[in-house]
C-alpha cells in the first residue's frame, strides 16, 4: 500500500475554468480519506488527477515515494470504483472481475484465486455466473468492487460509487466498506457529496468549496470545531443554525438579534471581546435547542421564545422547524416532547456549545 500526496496541485479547464486550486493534501499510508463538499467542487476532478484521468495543470502527485504527473494511469498500480459502475454488460461477474488481470497477462490459477478471494470477502460467490442486468444495483456495486480488489492495488479510488443505490442499500453498503477496509488493510480515497457517508466512513474528511480545501480532520473535530461557517454548515444533517446579530454588553456578553437575545457564558468574553459592538454570525446545532424544562440540566442555557411552524416526526426523534421573529430555525428533540403547529412555545438554547463567525471572513472566532 502507499500514501498518496499532493503539492500545490490546480486544474484549469479552457476558458479559464479553475476545478481545483492550490491543493495540498496528504493521505497516509491504508488510510480511509473522504473528499467531501457540494456538486461543482472539485472533488472528482481532484480524483481523476491521482488516477491520472485528468492531466495535473499545475503542482505535484506523489503516490508512494514516486512523482505520477506523466506517469499513465495503467502504471499507477491504482483501482477506481466509478458512480455507474462500469461494467462489461456481455461479461458475467465473474469475467468482469478478471478482465484486467488477463489484460495484463496474470497466470489463470492466478486469475481463479484473486477472483474467488475477493467474492468471498464481498458474499457475491453464487452471483459470479450472472450478467450484470441480473444483478442489483447493490451486487452490481460488489461486483464493481470486486474488480478493484483483485488487482491488489497501492490505492483505491472510489468516487461517488453508493449514489444510485436505494437509502437502505448505501446504509449497508457504508458498513461493508468500511469493513472492508479493515480487512484489506488498504489506502482508500472515497469520494461523496453526501456528508453523512463521509461522517460514518471517513478516518479524515476534507470538506472542498469551490475547488479549495476548506479543513482537514477526523469527522468529530468537523463536527465540534469546524474552521469557518461554511463547514459548520455543511457536516451535520439537519444543518447548522445561523443567525445574524451583534454582540452587546448587557448583563455580560450578550448576543441579540431582533426577538432574539441570549447571554453568552463568560468562557467566550476573551475571544468574542474584539467583536464586542460589532455584527457576528451565531450558529448552534439543532440538538442544543431543547424544551423548556429541558430533560436534563443545561449549563448556560438561554431561553427565547418561539414559534412553531412545522414538525416532522422521525420516529425516534423529530424536528422543529421554529421561528424567533424572522430567524428562522430547526431543533431537534425527543419524540416525547409536546410541541404543535403554530403553538407559542419557550426552548433553552444550550449556550456552551454555541459557535460564533466574522461576519466579513465568515472564519469561527471562538476556537
Amino acid at each position: 500500500m502507499a500514501r498518496v500526496r499532493l503539492e500545490g496541485v490546480e486544474k484549469a479547464f479552457d476558458k479559464g475554468v479553475v476545478a481545483v486550486r492550490d491543493l495540498t493534501l496528504e493521505v497516509k499510508d491504508k488510510e480511509f480519506m473522504v473528499l467531501v463538499g457540494p456538486s461543482g467542487c472539485g472533488k472528482s476532478t481532484t480524483l481523476r488527477m491521482i488516477a491520472g484521468l485528468e492531466e495535473v495543470t499545475k503542482g505535484k502527485v506523489y503516490i508512494g515515494d514516486r512523482l505520477c504527473n506523466d506517469v499513465p494511469p495503467k502504471d499507477r498500480n491504482i483501482a477506481m470504483v466509478f458512480q455507474n459502475y462500469a461494467l462489461y454488460p456481455h461479461m458475467t461477474a465473474y469475467q468482469n472481475m478478471s478482465f484486467g488481470l488477463k489484460l495484463r497477462k496474470f497466470p489463470k490459477e492466478e486469475v481463479e484465486k484473486r477472483v474467488r478471494e475477493a467474492a468471498a470477502i464481498l458474499g457475491i460467490e453464487k452471483l459470479l455466473n450472472r450478467k450484470p442486468k441480473e444483478l442489483s444495483g447493490g451486487e452490481r456495486q460488489r461486483v464493481a468492487v470486486g474488480r478493484a480488489i483483485v488487482r491488489k492495488p497501492d490505492v483505491f479510488l472510489f468516487d461517488e460509487p453508493l449514489s444510485n443505490l436505494d437509502a437502505k442499500m448505501r446504509v449497508q453498503m457504508r458498513a461493508e466498506l468500511s469493513r472492508l477496509h479493515k480487512r484489506l488493510a488498504t489506502t482508500i480515497i472515497y469520494v461523496t457529496h453526501d456528508q453523512m457517508e463521509a461522517m460514518t466512513m471517513g478516518e479524515r474528511i476534507a470538506v472542498m468549496k469551490a475547488g479549495v480545501i476548506q479543513q482537514v480532520d477526523t469527522p468529530l473535530t468537523l463536527y465540534h470545531r469546524p474552521i469557518n461557517r461554511f463547514v459548520a454548515g455543511f457536516i451535520g444533517s439537519p444543518s447548522m443554525n445561523f443567525v445574524e446579530g451583534k454582540l452587546i454588553r448587557e448583563e455580560g456578553l450578550t448576543f441579540w438579534a431582533k426577538g432574539f437575545k441570549a447571554r453568552l457564558p463568560q468562557s467566550f468574553a476573551p475571544k468574542l471581546a474584539p467583536f464586542l459592538d460589532k455584527e457576528v454570525i451565531f450558529g448552534l446545532r439543532p440538538e442544543d435547542i431543547h424544551p423548556s424544562p429541558p430533560p436534563y440540566p443545561i449549563e448556560e442555557g438561554a431561553r427565547i421564545k418561539v414559534r412553531v411552524d412545522v414538525v416532522e416526526p422521525m420516529g425516534n426523534e423529530m424536528f422543529l422547524y421554529i421561528r424567533a421573529e424572522e430567524n428562522q430555525l430547526i431543533a431537534r428533540m425527543g419524540s416525547d416532547v409536546k410541541m404543535e403547529v403554530g403553538e407559542e412555545a419557550e426552548v433553552i438554547l444550550a449556550m456552551q456549545k454555541a459557535h460564533f463567525f466574522d461576519p466579513q471572513t465568515e472564519n469561527n472566532i471562538t476556537l
